[in-house]
């Protein structure tokens, strides 16, 4: 895996952890301690989080290492951002939305 590869998907991921939690960019740096520029460079895939800033993000932010890293799910299958993008959206669709969705999904299986 190449370097700006890990840069976007951890940078999609955290993005992802931040709108699902519905925090801006500030909001979201005064929980983990980081300037916004900084956070937005991460989510742009122009930088990488420093040591200290992963730390923070998972001990002050709540991000699950799993997550966070896309590690693996319980049935051992890697998470693409593209999951996490599509379960963020899923999250906030009424139950009966979310049963119409299982339904066309399961015809188009």
């Amino acid at each position: 895996m190449d370097t700006q590869k890990i840069k976007t998907e951890l940078g999609q991921r955290i993005k992802a952890f931040r709108t699902h939690n519905n925090y801006t960019q500030e909001q979201f740096c005064g929980i983990i301690d980081l300037e916004q520029s900084n956070l937005s460079n991460i989510e742009n895939a122009k930088n990488l989080p420093d040591i200290t800033t992963l730390f923070s993000m998972m001990e002050n932010g709540k991000i699950e290492p799993n997550f966070l890293f896309g590690f693996f799910n319980s049935n051992l299958e890697k998470l693409e951002p593209i999951d996490y993008e599509i379960l963020n959206l899923l999250v906030n669709l009424s139950k009966e939305t979310k049963l119409k969705l299982k339904s066309i999904i399961e015809l188009l299986k």
